[in-house]
């Protein structure tokens, strides 16, 4: 197995995906997936929707306004 268990590349998987992770936590990532078929099942099917969603929303940009919503809806103010 690799040095890093399945629960971290779970958690971590969504941020691989969106290209949020580099360097060695990115390596131990892919290096994970390459020999765990049940994590790199996740992680096709999380690609797939991905796909999916993008091409029924049409939506490459976020609304100028989503995060003054988001963060109203949480109670923050922007700063």
């Amino acid at each position: 197995m690799s040095p890093i268990d399945c629960q971290r590349v779970l958690r971590d998987l969504q941020l691989y995906l969106d290209g949020e992770i580099a360097g060695r936590n990115c390596d131990e990532v892919e290096g994970h997936l390459r020999v765990c078929g049940q994590c790199l099942d996740r992680a096709d099917f999380l690609r797939a929707l991905k796909a999916i969603l993008r091409e029924r929303c049409g939506c490459d940009e976020l609304p100028a306004d989503l995060e003054a919503r988001v963060r109203s809806a949480l109670g923050e103010g922007l700063d």
